[in-house]
């Protein structure tokens, strides 16, 4: 029995140790915002009892002496006489006796017991809220300056210490919840920077530097719960988020993203139909600075998947408003109007098309089927001796590389036939290919050498550009 109450002694002084020096460390950080001269509280307050008039004494001797021991136990000896008054004088209803436990449990590096004690002050004695929470603000700010310390130190560990006793004196600022959260993010604790960026994004700071940290702390929660598939939780942090910043674009986006992932089809709709208003603002594509071309393409295609292909026609005329040369954009539009059995749209996109890919005899036919749905003979007739004409058809995409694109796919021989219906003898032709910019500028170009071929008959295509930049392509007959 001896020896397993030494051995828990033992235990608990271990345990005890690493508990006593966060303290001390915290009490430092505090002194430096706190200690100086001694200052009375700040309202109108009674000590209403001997015991607690002593322990304010102490604590003003406390600010005059320069022993640190001294301090440490003028600090010990008034906690000890004021927690005396309350548990055995009857002043556990003195608002001054728990001010003053705050004041001295500060000091002490003790933020549990100056949060319990300065929460049971403002209860009793309410005119003392104010003052109460300067002193809670001074030593939070003492206890975040140590933890950033900390952070550039890459002592992290410590850095969470003062974090979290900055969390628990003051929860009404969000930069330690908002720090803690950097930390776990950055040790790839996702789930626990999760919950503290919460905890920094549902503070309620009026200045306006706190008001930032809050809201980059709220928009980073819901990006990692999208992230993350949280989709209902992201759903609720990204609103929470356009409370605080009504017109950030970025934050829309992932909020569609986010109906759509969490099943709210209707809700995602209306928000890329706003989004899709905002079009042309950051058409580069930089992240946060408005909708892109490839933020619409994204939208478009989400429409058409959706079969509302009306309003993903008029997003892919929204990206070719951008970029003419979007030959995606092209592509998916004829599509939509096809869906859409609007014959004459849809031939005026087909025309675009062949414009970019004369060799493509899918387009050629959506051309031809464009004109019968409008009733037009004479465009019917032209563009389907054009389709039967074709010697070959080329299908191809566009791919991006590190350094530059290449213009890939397969080349198939055809049967072609003239207006006269008349075979047409294969014979060999050259594709001259233009990389394009922004605006349709010519980057560079590329001959695609293409043998005689019969019908059915295969061959690879291959462009290749080392030039950067390229928006889009097209190539022609040479």
């Amino acid at each position: 029995m001896t020896k397993a109450i030494v051995g828990g002694l033992l235990a608990a002084l271990i345990a005890a140790a690493p508990v006593a020096a966060q303290q001390n460390g915290i009490a430092t950080r505090v002194s430096a915002q706190l200690g100086g001269k001694f200052q009375d509280a700040d309202c109108q307050l009674k000590e209403g009892h001997f015991l607690v008039s002593s322990a304010k004494t102490k604590l003003s001797s406390y600010a005059n002496t320069s022993d640190p021991v001294i301090g440490a136990r003028l600090l010990r000896e008034g906690a000890e006489v004021i927690r005396d008054a309350i548990a055995t004088k009857g002043q556990d209803k003195n608002g001054g006796a728990w001010y003053w436990l705050g004041r001295v449990n500060l000091l002490q590096g003790d933020v549990t017991g100056a949060d319990s004690s300065f929460t049971k002050a403002a209860t009793l004695a309410p005119q003392c809220k104010t003052d109460i929470q300067k002193y809670r603000t001074r030593a939070w700010g003492g206890l975040v300056v140590g933890a950033q310390e900390f952070v550039e130190q890459k002592k992290t560990d410590s850095a969470m210490v003062l974090y979290r006793a900055a969390d628990q004196i003051n929860r009404e600022a969000p930069h330690g919840f908002n720090g803690l959260a950097g930390l776990f993010y950055d040790a790839g604790q996702v789930d626990s920077a999760i919950v503290y960026f919460g905890l920094a994004a549902a503070t309620n700071p009026t200045d306006a530097s706190y008001v930032k940290v809050r809201n980059k702390a709220a928009y980073n929660q819901g990006v990692l719960l999208l992230n993350s598939n949280r989709n209902a939780e992201a759903v609720a942090a990204l609103q929470r988020y356009l409370a605080f910043e009504p017109t950030d674009l970025a934050a829309k986006k992932a909020l569609a993203r986010a109906y759509r992932g969490a099943g709210m089809a209707d809700s995602a709709q209306a928000l890329e139909r706003v989004l899709v208003a905002n079009a042309g603002a950051g058409a580069d594509g930089a992240e946060g600075e408005g909708i892109s071309e490839e933020d619409l393409m994204v939208i478009a295609v989400k429409q058409f998947t959706d079969k509302d292909y009306k309003e993903a026609a008029a997003t892919f005329g929204r990206v070719l408003s951008l970029n003419p040369n979007n030959r995606n954009a092209l592509f998916n539009q004829a599509n939509a109007y096809l869906a859409l059995q609007q014959g004459a749209d849809l031939a005026a996109s087909a025309e675009k098309l062949i414009e970019i890919e004369p060799l493509a005899e899918y387009d050629h036919t959506m051309r031809v089927e464009g004109y019968r749905m409008a009733g037009n003979q004479d465009g019917l007739l032209k563009a389907s001796i054009a389709r039967e004409a074709l010697l070959l058809n080329v299908e191809v995409s566009l791919s991006q590389t590190a350094d530059g694109a290449s213009l890939v796919g397969k080349i198939t021989g055809r049967e072609a036939r003239d207006e006269n219906n008349k075979l047409v003898v294969p014979h060999a032709l050259t594709l001259l290919v233009e990389f394009l910019g922004k605006g349709g500028a010519v980057l560079d170009t590329q001959e695609v050498p293409v043998a005689a071929m019969k019908a059915g008959q295969t061959a690879d295509f291959n462009a290749t550009t080392k030039v950067a930049g390229v928006k889009g392509w097209r190539y022609r007959i040479k």
